[in-house]
């Protein structure tokens, strides 16, 4: 009997097919396989247990699949809910990305007064300081200088970090 049922469990897929394209499920979905494979093995216990189903034009197993497949997703909604995915909290980034820039600016200060700082580079530190987002077309618009002398600028300062701080800059 179970390999007639094994058998006759093929003819089921259309109906499967369906009731995940009705549920908004593709195979494109990171749960489809598991979707399917639940619905597969719901099919599947209803026949060893004895159920007759007809495996085309059977709304009411095509209703109960449905049922069955919006039950499963509501689970894993809440399972997902409950078990919070995300490695670390937002709350947790923006600490380190403040310390990170706190960090920064202690370093800039510290470059600033050293006595080697040229008034140009101490120009851009400040600039740095004051729009550290912002883009490099207008930051030498600001500083009034070329984009060759800027990019020579900030050559000598990646050169006075990585002499005061033994920070390899690529």
């Amino acid at each position: 009997m179970t390999t007639e049922v094994i058998n006759r469990w093929e003819q089921y897929e259309p109906i499967i097919g369906g009731v995940l394209k009705t549920g908004h499920i593709d195979w494109w979905n990171v749960n489809f396989d598991d979707y399917r494979q639940e619905l597969r093995l719901l099919i599947l216990q209803r026949l060893l247990a004895g159920d007759q189903l007809a495996p085309t034009n059977n709304s009411n197993l095509f209703r109960w699949l449905l049922w069955r497949l919006r039950d499963i997703q509501r689970s894993n909604q809440k399972y997902e809910e409950r078990h919070d995915f995300i490695i670390t909290p937002p709350e947790v980034v923006q600490m380190e990305q403040a310390f990170e820039n706190t960090e920064l600016k202690v370093i800039i200060e510290n470059l600033l007064n050293q006595s080697v700082c040229q008034q140009k580079i101490r120009q851009l530190l400040l600039d740095f300081m004051k729009y550290p987002d912002d883009l490099f077309t207008k930051r030498c618009i600001r500083l009034e200088i070329h984009r060759m002398t800027y990019y020579r600028h900030l050559k000598l300062l990646r050169q006075m970090i990585n002499k005061s701080y033994c920070i390899d800059f690529q």
